[in-house]
């Protein structure tokens, strides 16, 4: 017996068959590497570089007077912005370079603040922030009584406060009439109201004024005046 025939041959069939199938794995692996997935990358890239919107964080701070207060603008995006438009109540505001990604201005009104980012690719980002911090407004009356000739009413101012020293009345005759009684702890104010018209004045402690005309029957002009204008609106509905 031939011991060669008793040998296992190998086979050459089925190795060639595997070289061709470990080709074509690194084929599909070498194409992969070198043409998909840098074409993925590259166009993921472009396509960020090419749609992303400028981003940025407003801060309005407090204040300390009533009178002005700041604004931070923060450029929160990568890429870099080409142009910045800020405006308060359509009024232009002046920004200030304080860091590498950081304005600031000084606001002394309150209003809508605009901020128009534009990146270099032409994006555009608006942010809109409500400036409230300020005292732009005269105290208010609140709570009128009108009994038995006497007008009593509080005064409020919820900002700077009520500078209770400026209140006074004045009439056709009488160019500085003095309250009856002011409590400045309550803000409650009381006036004798005799024939005439009483007009009345007060300011805040930062000089915003309040005028308002009471009737010898304890109504204010204005009252009357949206009363009127009511009754109109009324009899032509």
């Amino acid at each position: 017996m031939n011991h060669y025939n008793n040998q296992i041959r190998p086979n050459r069939r089925n190795t060639r068959s595997g070289n061709r199938h470990d080709a074509g794995q690194n084929g599909f692996l070498r194409v992969l590497l070198f043409y998909v997935l840098p074409f993925i990358v590259i166009n993921g890239l472009i396509f960020i570089l090419v749609t992303a919107k400028p981003k940025g964080e407003v801060t309005i701070g407090e204040s300390s007077d009533y009178i002005s207060t700041t604004m931070e603008l923060k450029i929160k995006s990568l890429l870099p912005v080409k142009s910045m438009e800020v405006a308060l109540d359509g009024s232009p505001v002046e920004m200030t370079k304080s860091g590498l990604k950081t304005y600031t201005a000084d606001l002394k009104n309150n209003g809508v603040l605009e901020v128009k980012l534009t990146s270099f690719n032409k994006m555009k980002t608006v942010l809109n922030e409500q400036v409230d911090v300020l005292d732009d407004t005269p105290p208010a009356v609140k709570d009128k009584v009108f009994e038995d000739g006497i007008l009593s009413f509080r005064l409020e101012d919820s900002q700077s406060g009520v500078d209770f020293s400026s209140v006074s009345g004045c009439d056709e005759d009488n160019p500085e009439i003095l309250p009856l009684s002011i409590d400045r702890s309550t803000g409650l104010v009381t006036f004798e109201i005799k024939k005439e018209n009483l007009t009345i004045t007060a300011k805040d402690k930062i000089g915003n004024e309040l005028h308002i005309t009471y009737t010898p029957q304890g109504e204010s002009i204005e009252d009357e005046e949206i009363q009127g204008a009511e009754a109109e609106d009324n009899a032509e509905s």
